[in-house]
């Protein structure tokens, strides 16, 4: 038995939120969409990368948060990940800041930075305190092998910092990221620096329905909605959106080789209403250095109920 996600908040004194037990803290823009919000049927490498070093679903945590139209804040502090066999005695600080400098009828801007700092690392019993960083390739099918793959790093602290920005108009938007990676490596009696990146730029256009809209809570997008009240067939055809991605995941630094992944994708998603989700996706991958080098085309497609 597993507890994916438990909280309690208090919101009687806004604007702030203060919330604490098991969840996702405020990390990074792809991160805070919910896994059926997304445009593409799984988040880009970096995203998941960073996302999964103190922040993340499942994770242990406390937050102070604070929303509007035009921002969103947050801070954490954030232990392991909840459940049997998970090592919850990590420790770290977790933050976003958001702001929204243009919101009119058919212009959105918005731009953040997020971070998060290690101080104490996970370990296990008998163990030194160490990580691994590592990731599947961006549509997940059961693969067994992560080509991304570092191995497990002795490492004294962690942490990762990034850059994220959208812009909308109309039925259009663009969104990206880019983060580094930076641990320290424990060697012998000294330590040793390494960095590790990503980065990754997508555009989304509906096609059928009203098209994404932003949520303070979350500081994110939603998936597009019907124009009317409505949650069957959308103007008689469901909605429709087109998407294009391009990503970059690098985890080769100094005596740590763990592969660098470029990846392009298209994907189509339908909504024939509003909790039913059809996507299918093409893409292209190379991953340079690392266990397992690989060059890939591969199309998956997604039947998603939510609810």
């Amino acid at each position: 038995m597993r507890l994916f996600e438990g909280q309690i908040s208090y919101i009687g004194l806004k604007p702030f939120v203060f919330t604490a037990g098991i969840f996702k803290p405020s990390f990074g823009l792809e991160s805070m969409q919910a896994q059926g919000d997304t445009a593409f049927i799984e988040r880009s490498s970096i995203s998941t990368i960073t996302r999964n070093i103190a922040a993340g679903i499942e994770r242990q945590a406390v937050q102070i948060e604070a929303h509007g139209k035009r921002y969103h804040l947050a801070i954490s502090g954030t232990a392991g990940t909840a459940g049997p066999g998970e090592n919850g005695n990590q420790r770290a600080l977790v933050f976003r800041l958001v702001g929204v400098p243009i919101r009119t009828r058919d212009l959105f801007f918005h731009v953040g930075f997020s971070g998060e700092w290690v101080f104490k690392v996970a370990h296990g019993r008998g163990e030194g305190p160490a990580a691994t960083f590592s990731d599947y390739p961006e549509m997940n099918v059961g693969l067994t092998s992560k080509y991304l793959n570092t191995g497990k790093i002795d490492l004294r602290s962690v942490g990762a910092f990034g850059l994220e920005a959208a812009a909308a108009w109309k039925r259009l938007l663009f969104q990206g990221e880019a983060y580094e990676i930076i641990a320290n490596k424990a060697v012998e009696n000294t330590t040793q620096k390494l960095h590790f990146s990503g980065w990754y730029a997508q555009a989304s256009y509906t096609l059928v329905g009203k098209p994404r809209s932003w949520k303070s809570r979350t500081a994110a997008f939603s998936s597009p909605t019907c124009a009317k009240n409505q949650n069957y067939l959308c103007n008689g055809i469901g909605l429709i959106e087109a998407s294009a991605r391009y990503s970059e995941a690098n985890l080769r630094s100094a005596s740590v080789d763990g592969g660098q992944q470029k990846a392009w994708s298209a994907n189509l998603n339908w909504w024939p209403m509003d909790i039913l989700k059809i996507a299918l996706q093409y893409e292209y991958g190379t991953i340079k250095g690392g266990r397992i080098p690989e060059n890939f085309h591969a199309v998956l497609s997604m039947v998603q109920i939510k609810f």
